[in-house]
């Protein structure tokens, strides 16, 4: 998702062009591909201490969008789907 729609690119321009990424330890964190497209685009990784949803800013940020991604119980069937309902629901929350 980062790679598509200058995600990345807005993120940087919103929060600090020198950012770090904080991960968790999902697999799909640790991937070749990830690890590849973050080195190219020289953002520094740390990893996030395993359970501790409280203090993951990803878990409680979803707390904003998750409810209309999946209002009336809407269950995305594939990858894409879910990308681009993230992604509509993303520019009607306030921005500040």
């Amino acid at each position: 998702m980062l790679q598509n729609d200058g995600v990345l690119d807005r993120c940087r321009q919103m929060v600090d062009p020198n950012m770090v990424f904080l991960q968790d330890i999902a697999l799909v964190y640790k991937s070749r591909l990830a690890k590849n497209f973050m080195n190219d685009k020289n953002v520094e990784l740390r990893d996030w201490p395993a359970y501790s949803p409280d203090l993951n800013v990803i878990e409680n940020t979803w707390e904003i969008p998750a409810p209309k991604v999946y209002v009336g119980a809407r269950e995305c069937q594939m990858v894409l789907e879910l990308e681009n309902t993230i992604l509509l629901v993303w520019e009607t929350l306030d921005q500040p």
